[in-house]
């Protein structure tokens, strides 16, 4: 899972610190986590980076989820939370708590969707708030846009089955297909077991 965090330059000692403590947390997890407040660029895994310079689509696109930091003015966070809401990804939206960020005085609260948390945090709590926002996240499935065309043949008994098991439902014959892949995948330990050395020989 890719996870970008966000946080406008600041010369405010105390607003550093909270970035401090957030990377903190992202770096204690397992996830691939990109941030603009180091000069490292965005970090992905190999297979992420292979297929974005086959597609073409902006590494940006690739990440799963975002944190942002937005207690100052910056014109990059309203870029950040509107590119999070149109390509719904899980986000979670800080800032300091007694301020009202300037992203607000063009969008409330009330219209951002449910994929968009915000939270005025106080700085001796905004460790907990991340770690209570990564364990949300982890919960759910990342869907990841299908990109890859692969043709299958199959029987007429498997046609039959695929009929079968979509029949009256909203689920198209590939998008179970898809789904059962995805369970094998969550399921086999030799696979996460092959995703946890490719990472570490990577990093």
């Amino acid at each position: 899972m890719h996870l970008y965090f966000y946080a406008p330059p600041t010369n405010r000692r105390d607003l550093e610190e909270s970035y401090s403590a957030i990377k903190t947390v992202l770096n204690q997890t397992d996830l691939w986590v990109s941030t603009n407040t180091e000069d490292q660029g965005i970090q992905v895994s190999a297979e992420v980076l292979a297929e974005t310079r086959q597609s073409g689509v902006p590494l940006l696109e690739r990440m799963d989820a975002f944190v942002i930091e937005g207690t100052t003015s910056d014109p990059e966070v309203g870029f950040l939370l509107a590119h999070a809401i149109a390509l719904k990804k899980p986000t979670l939206y800080l800032y300091r708590r007694g301020t009202v960020p300037q992203v607000f005085n063009h969008l409330s609260q009330k219209e951002l969707p449910a994929t968009i948390k915000t939270v005025a945090y106080q700085p001796s709590a905004v460790s907990r708030v991340v770690s209570d926002f990564l364990q949300s996240i982890t919960g759910l499935k990342i869907r990841q846009i299908p990109r890859h065309k692969f043709t299958l043949r199959i029987t007429d008994a498997m046609e039959e089955y695929l009929h079968f098991r979509t029949h009256n439902t909203k689920k198209t014959k590939a998008d179970f297909l898809r789904e059962e892949i995805e369970r094998l995948m969550e399921q086999d330990e030799d696979w996460r077991h092959h995703q946890r050395r490719r990472r570490s020989s990577t990093e």
